[in-house]
């Protein structure tokens, strides 16, 4: 059996600031570009979970505040139980 050379190209990680714009290579980068795209992922990330954690946080408290609205009604508009007249 014979096995193909396979080799896969790996791309260098890149970076644009426009989607018509330049790529630049972040290993040919300055170290102080490298720095700035270090605490630039950072920040992105922290950014993005707190938008996640916002949402989930939305959420609950949509949920409570639902529940609150039903206990609300219930209390204040009870539903009359049919009585049975027992003989």
């Amino acid at each position: 059996m014979v096995e193909e050379n396979k080799t896969e190209s790996v791309e260098e990680p890149t970076i644009k600031f426009a989607d018509d714009g330049k790529e630049h290579k972040i290993n040919e980068m300055p170290d102080n570009a490298k720095e700035l795209m270090a605490r630039w992922q950072e920040k992105k990330q922290v950014r993005d979970e707190f938008i996640v954690k916002a949402n989930n946080d939305i959420d609950d408290l949509n949920t409570l505040l639902g529940s609150y609205e039903t206990r609300m009604k219930n209390i204040l508009e009870p539903k009359e139980e049919k009585k049975i007249e027992v003989q």
